[in-house]
């Protein structure tokens, strides 16, 4: 695998809306481990492509929770085009949903008793998403049936024979193909990577997107149901997946329909400290306290006993994520 070295920069800056967290916008401590972002205190690092072309990024706080900037400085070969830097901040004030305006949110918040102390902790966290639509499909299909160690051995392998390596600001980053580079790959070829029926759901989502089956810029200014139908069109892409990708690419914190039987386990000890409570309990309580921001609430939550893990042994969540 050959290594783009992107030795050009330029900076900008952007004003987040107040208040704005950072650390805990950037960086998700509930995702797996993977070669795609590279974080540390107060800076962070991956690629984006702007359609064909790879650039790197590094992002850095330059400013507090009240009054938040950040810089962005854009790596690159050979020359860049003001469109192009329009077109990544575009992205990174829209991916990390910079802005947002979560005043009724944090008002709701302060009425937990229970958990505003979680919600006080980590004021400003923006829900957010590193990647683009197809990026985060090909993660959603590896995730699947699979532990975390595993799901994170096949990302490797599949980032070590179909993506790209760039190195920048003394990184070395990777970024998924384009949907088309699979268009000549077979599914044994991909099978023969050990990533199981995978193989299936990646090349049939590789053509739907080749083709220009969905247009992602469109699907973000659709209300929820037309872009669940959008999304549904994508071979492989079910209601529950929708439903995940309405809240992760489209920002819409309403959908807290569903629980998955493993997110039920969590969820159980994180709310009720019981090992299991009915699915319908939990959702039925959550969507009671906070309404259309039910998602992002539970987001909260969820990403908080991730942080705590980075510094404290919890023996019952290593259970679940086997990582």
């Amino acid at each position: 695998m050959q290594t783009l070295v992107l030795k050009n920069k330029k900076d900008f800056f952007i004003l987040p809306t107040s208040p704005f967290h950072f650390d805990g916008t950037f960086h998700k401590p509930s995702h797996y481990p993977d070669k795609l972002t590279d974080w540390e205190i107060g800076k962070y690092w991956q690629t984006i492509r702007i359609g064909k072309r790879l650039f790197g990024l590094k992002i850095e706080n330059k400013g507090d929770i009240q009054k938040p900037k950040i810089t962005v400085s854009v790596f690159y070969n050979k020359n860049i085009s003001e469109i192009e830097l329009e077109k990544i901040k575009g992205e990174i004030v829209w991916r990390f949903d910079l802005n947002a305006d979560l005043k009724e949110f944090n008002k709701l918040a302060k009425s937990d008793k229970r958990f505003y102390p979680i919600f006080k902790k980590w004021l400003g966290v923006c829900n957010s998403s590193a990647h683009n639509l197809y990026e985060l499909l090909i993660i959603a299909v590896l995730l699947q049936n699979a532990t975390v160690r595993r799901t994170v051995q096949m990302t490797n392998v599949l980032l070590d024979n179909y993506g790209a390596k760039l190195k920048f600001d003394g990184k070395e980053i990777f970024a998924i193909w384009l949907p088309e580079k699979l268009n000549d790959v077979s599914e044994q070829n991909l099978r023969d990577l050990k990533i199981g029926y995978r193989a299936k759901f990646i090349k049939r989502l590789s053509k739907d997107f080749a083709e220009g089956k969905i247009d992602e810029p469109k699907l973000r200014t659709l209300n929820q149901e037309s872009a669940k139908k959008e999304l549904m069109k994508l071979y492989g892409v079910g209601p529950e997946t929708a439903r995940i990708l309405l809240f992760e690419v489209c920002h819409q914190y309403n959908t807290f329909d569903h629980i998955a039987p493993w997110q039920q386990k969590i969820y159980s000890r994180l709310f009720y400290k019981k090992p299991l409570v009915p699915a319908n309990k939990i959702r039925d309580d959550i969507k009671k306290q906070y309404g259309e921001y039910s998602m992002l609430a539970v987001h909260y939550i969820w990403e908080d006993i991730f942080w705590r893990r980075k510094h404290e042994k919890i023996d019952w969540l290593e259970k679940e994520i086997r990582l």
